[in-house]
């Protein structure tokens, strides 16, 4: 017991636990553990050679996972697991989540954005802004 007590205050005072740490120490979640994987921000269609993932896993997150899951995703340190909350927040809790995406509106990290075959850049603060107008934003089909 002398040794955890040790430990914990070493730990402590030496600064080992960080917000990385934080983040990690939350129950295993297979979705979370794939969404890392995730490279970019994708709509519905795959177009060529364009992945999709991120928005098959919305679709999971969404059926799996509360406002109150996605409200601690937008505070994560990956951007694409920060996008995926503001997704899916905007997507269930829409009197929530104005506040939420409104608060990420100087979040000028970059990510990729899929949409069909097109790739681009977009930051957390534009897409939280196209959240705002269209919630369901990558689930329309492209002009063709």
């Amino acid at each position: 017991m002398k040794n955890l007590i040790t430990v914990c205050c070493l730990l402590l005072l030496g600064g080992g636990i960080t917000t990385a740490h934080a983040q990690s120490a939350t129950p295993f979640d297979p979705l979370m553990t794939e969404l890392l994987r995730v490279k970019s921000i994708s709509n519905h269609d795959p177009g060529f050679g364009s992945p999709n993932e991120f928005y098959k896993l919305s679709k999971k997150f969404l059926k799996s996972h509360t406002p109150a899951d996605f409200r601690r995703m937008t505070k994560h340190l990956n951007p694409i697991v920060r996008a995926m909350g503001l997704l899916c927040l905007a997507q269930t809790a829409k009197d929530e989540s104005f506040l939420v995406l409104l608060s990420h509106s100087n979040d000028a990290t970059v990510v990729y954005l899929h949409q069909g075959c097109f790739l681009s850049q977009i930051t957390i603060s534009e897409f939280a802004k196209r959240l705002l107008v269209d919630p369901d934003f990558l689930d329309a089909k492209p002009i063709r």
